[in-house]
Parts: C-alpha cells; sequence; structure tokens
C-alpha cells in the first residue's frame, strides 16, 4: 500500500475559512463580514493556525494585517486545498442521484438522429432524466458542463476522455429529384461541377475529400452555398436549392421517401467517425455508462435490422 501522510498532522480544518478570508481581504474585520462570524471568531481561527504551525502569519498593525513570509507560503495551499473541496463538492452536487444527464451534441445530430431515440432510452430507463443541449457550429466536448456528448471525432482524444464508436463517417451527395432529372441519364461526379453546391462551414473539406474517393483529382473552382449546419443543407436541399454533402445517417428518411436522391451513387468514407464521449474519471458514473451503453446497443440492433431488410430485397 502507497504511504499516505498522516491525518494526524493536518491543521486545523475549521480555521482554514477564516484564514484564507483574512489573509484574501487582508482584513479581519471584512472576512468576518463574508462569513458571517465575529471579528473575534475570525482572529480565534487564525490564532488556532498560528499555535498549530508554530509561527505567525499575519503581521498586526492596529486595524491592518498583512501576511508574514511564512503566511503568504501558506495561503498558496490553503487556498488551493479550499478550491479542491468546492470542485469535488459541486461535483457531487451536479451529478447525484436527482442530477440530470446532461447531454450535448451537435444540432443536426439532435434534430435528425437523436430525438427519435430518447423516448426509447427513457423507456429503458425510466430512472434516469436528461437534459439535452445543442451548438449550431463546431465545437469540442466541454468537460465542465457536459456529461456525455455525441461527436463526429477526427482528432486523437486527450487523456481526459473516453469514447466509443457509433458509426462511420460517411460521405454522400443528396439532392432533389428535379435536380436529378435535369442531369443526364448517366451521372458522373463531374456533373456536379455546374450545379449549386451547400457546404457546411464547419466542414469544408467535405466536397473535396468526396471528389478525391470518387477519383477526381481536379477539381476546378466550385459554386459553394455556405451554410452553418447539416440540417440547414438538408433542409435547401430538399426544396432544390443545391446538393448537399452529408456526413451520417441524417437523411434517411427523406431518401426512403424520395424527397432527396443521391445524384452519384457513391458513399465515400469521411476522415474520422461518430461516438459517444465522456469523461476518462467518470466512465463508471452510472447514468453515464447506462446511457453510452444503450446508444451503444440501439445502433447495433439498428444496423443488424437494416442488413437483415437489405438482404431480403
Amino acid at each position: 500500500m502507497a504511504n499516505r501522510p498522516s491525518y494526524r498532522s493536518l491543521p486545523p480544518l475549521n480555521a482554514l475559512k477564516g484564514f484564507e478570508a483574512a489573509a484574501r481581504l487582508t482584513s479581519f474585520r471584512k472576512a468576518a463580514e463574508e462569513l458571517n462570524l465575529t471579528h473575534v471568531a475570525i482572529s480565534h481561527q487564525v490564532r488556532q493556525l498560528e499555535d498549530d504551525l508554530g509561527c505567525a502569519l499575519f503581521l498586526r498593525e492596529g486595524r491592518t494585517v498583512t501576511l508574514t513570509e511564512e503566511g503568504r507560503v501558506f495561503y498558496d495551499y490553503a487556498r488551493q486545498a479550499l478550491e479542491t473541496l468546492v470542485t469535488g463538492a459541486g461535483i457531487i452536487r451536479r451529478h447525484g442521484p436527482e442530477a440530470d444527464l446532461r447531454i450535448e451534441t451537435y444540432i443536426t445530430v439532435a434534430i435528425r438522429w437523436l430525438s427519435p431515440r430518447l423516448s426509447r432510452f427513457h423507456a429503458t430507463h425510466p430512472d434516469i432524466n436528461f437534459s439535452l443541449n445543442t451548438r449550431r457550429t463546431e465545437w469540442w466536448f466541454d468537460e465542465t458542463n457536459t456529461d456525455v456528448a455525441i461527436m463526429y471525432v477526427d482528432r486523437d482524444l486527450p487523456a481526459t476522455l473516453r469514447s466509443r464508436m457509433l458509426f462511420e463517417g460517411t460521405l454522400y451527395p443528396v439532392c432533389s429529384p428535379s435536380i436529378l432529372a435535369a442531369l443526364s441519364p448517366v451521372v458522373t461526379p463531374a456533373d456536379l461541377f455546374d450545379l449549386p453546391l451547400i457546404e457546411v462551414s464547419s466542414a469544408p473539406n467535405d466536397w473535396r475529400d468526396w471528389f478525391r474517393a470518387a477519383g477526381v483529382e481536379n477539381v476546378p473552382t466550385l459554386r459553394y452555398t455556405k451554410v452553418d449546419t447539416y440540417a440547414l443543407a438538408l433542409e435547401m436541399a430538399i426544396t432544390g436549392a443545391g446538393v448537399a454533402m452529408l456526413n451520417g445517417p441524417f437523411a434517411e428518411e427523406e431518401l426512403r421517401r424520395r424527397e432527396l436522391v443521391l445524384p452519384v451513387d457513391l458513399v465515400a468514407r469521411s476522415r474520422g467517425d461518430w461516438a459517444v464521449i465522456y469523461r476518462a474519471d467518470r466512465e463508471r458514473d452510472r447514468k453515464i455508462r447506462a446511457f453510452a451503453d444503450w446508444l451503444v446497443a440501439d445502433v447495433a440492433a439498428e444496423r443488424g435490422q437494416t442488413e437483415i431488410v437489405n438482404k431480403s430485397r
């Protein structure tokens, strides 16, 4: 067993708040007002620490107090210890049994993919309440304010995070049937050059990556309409405003109903994958584990059903 410091050597912990406030405010009176104590109580707490540590922590000059050299050194440790306790208490309060599971993802994922699943998750885990937050533009995992996220991962994760893959990133163009009808019967990737293309500003490489996968190396200057989400790109494609490049299973219903079609039957791998992400130090959290396990299993089951349907055709 690793050696640990003896807790018998700890200073009187109930006196740390008074000392920290007095040191920060350079006043016993102001510290007493902040902590809703008396001036005498703050003086007593400081005296307790000084007796325990065997040195003076303050120089007292009338109503003014300043830290001694020993006081300045001890203040840094006391402040860090109190901040650590405040952080730990906040984590426990936020993640307690009554706290919501905070889920965060892109608005396209939330609207097009996740929201239909959440009712199934709640039916399986009725004791877990959740809050769903979205952001419109590119972002990274918020380790402070998010419990679990569904994200597109195209970079190495830091050691503080864990991920579980949901599905591969896939690139494919979609457009309205009216746009496809205007093209020649045989559509090639190069036929898309003269069409109005819709680009998602946070994914500027999608179109060129897809053209490269299609064997087109010399891509001319293209006409783009830039939007900030895949969801908006989809809506514009449905109305016939152009051809959108998608990354992920966010237009399955529209493709099934022929509201959208693939002008070129080529699905390319993107640079990353879609995954569920959470903090490494919360890997055993009951709510996070339940959501991640359920989501991975739900995606696998849906994929299996799709494969069965495809084989039966």
